[in-house]
């Protein structure tokens, strides 16, 4: 992140509730302590993690060094989470929840128990805390107003097959078992997608999930991303290196209760280390995960927009035309027309309203004059208190 923004972000964050009484505001973006773990409140039922993407080496926190330890970060992970948040919003108006690590792994890996994350380092823990406190809240909102939803880690790996691995929490033996092996409870039990194997809508079965038509993994390849297992890729061949997911998939996901499932998915290089490349896939992560969702979690879903309104009923929302850095004003085009004028509300990083106003017509000029530079959350309400747009906008001077 630029030092300057993260500075930008921090300002607005002074008055702040304690992280677990926050009222967090769809679009707006929230700090941990110190501005070491951010968390972008969604509005949809996914939520995108990235314990490996920090580039923070603060010189009063202790690097890790602990037996077996990995210190590698995942290239460009933190980057291409951004990039998917900005290409849901663009194509839907909706969010995914996005929580990040800005710590370098070599100071907190966020994708083991606090223990070995922390290197057993006081000082660390309230930063691995608040990492999964976001997790949590992302998920309880998500089951209030959907009743499950679906969790990924993002991670990156280096294996020379050029392939995106996901990861289930079950092993690459595991996963050479026939289907009818793969729809025994035993296994199910030890599944990540477990609660999804008796929900899904298509009734489909542990092993449709794992690598058929409908699969994520089969998704990614209609969509030019090979990816294991899938339908052509079913399995792990022996000695194929392979993460089948890590502790977050574990914590998160439903191998142990609740309805939220989770998968790992370990992205190859060429996906990630080029702008271009991130963009290109970002779009083809919205459309599958769009896909996905819908026929598995959610009727409808791939060609819904925006869900949650002002008032927390689900209601449609409109992408509008908002630029996200500003100075004095912020100009608005593009709504539709109606009969009564909008409402706007701009809320600031704990979600208090601190501006408020009503528009007739399609555009309007906002004047920001009074506003300190910080981060603010943006939302244009009919009066029937739907919002047609959610976007978060920075005010620089």
């Amino acid at each position: 992140m630029n030092p300057f923004l993260r500075v930008l972000f921090l300002l607005t964050l002074g008055a702040a509730l304690p992280l677990g009484a926050q009222p967090y505001t769809s679009g707006a973006t929230y700090f941990g302590t110190d501005g070491f773990i951010e968390y972008q409140a969604g509005d949809m039922p996914l939520i995108i993690s990235v314990p490996h993407g920090g580039y923070l080496t603060p010189s009063d926190l202790p690097d890790r060094d602990c037996d077996g330890c990995s210190y590698v970060q995942d290239a460009y992970t933190q980057e291409l989470a951004r990039v998917i948040r900005e290409a849901f919003a663009k194509r839907t108006g909706c969010l995914p929840h996005v929580v990040l690590n800005l710590l370098h792994r070599k100071k907190l890996d966020m994708n083991r128990d606090v223990l070995v994350a922390t290197d057993s380092n006081d000082a660390l823990t309230k930063y691995w805390n608040e990492y999964h406190m976001f997790i949590d809240s992302a998920k309880s909102r998500i089951v209030r107003t959907y009743g499950k939803g679906l969790f990924i880690d993002l991670h990156g790996h280096g294996h020379t097959k050029p392939r995106i691995e996901f990861g289930y929490l079950l092993d690459d033996s595991q996963l050479r078992e026939s289907d009818s092996v793969l729809a025994t409870a035993k296994v199910i039990a030890v599944s990540s997608i477990r609660n999804l194997v008796g929900t899904n809508r298509g009734s489909e079965s542990h092993a449709e999930l794992l690598r058929g038509e409908h699969s994520l993994g089969t998704l990614f390849v209609d969509q030019g991303y090979p990816g294991v297992p899938s339908k052509p890729d079913p399995f792990p061949l022996v000695d194929d290196p392979y993460f089948n997911g890590g502790y977050n998939t574990l914590k998160h996901g439903s191998r142990q209760d609740g309805s939220i499932d989770a998968i790992q998915m370990e992205l190859n290089s060429s996906l990630r280390f080029m702008a271009s490349a991130r963009a290109a896939f970002a779009e083809a992560f919205s459309d599958v995960l769009r896909t996905f969702l819908d026929l598995h979690y959610l009727d409808g879903f791939a060609t819904r927009t925006c869900f949650t309104s002002s008032t927390g009923t689900d209601g449609p929302s409109t992408p509008i035309d908002v630029p996200r850095v500003v100075g004095d004003e912020v100009s608005i085009n593009g709504l539709p027309a109606v009969s009564t004028p909008y409402r706007i509300s701009i809320v600031d990083a704990v979600g208090s309203e601190v501006l408020s106003g009503r528009f007739p017509g399609s555009s309007s000029d906002i004047e920001l004059r009074h506003l300190p530079s910080g981060v603010y959350g943006l939302r244009i309400l009919t009066d029937d208190g739907l919002t047609m747009i959610r976007t978060t906008i920075l005010v620089v001077r």
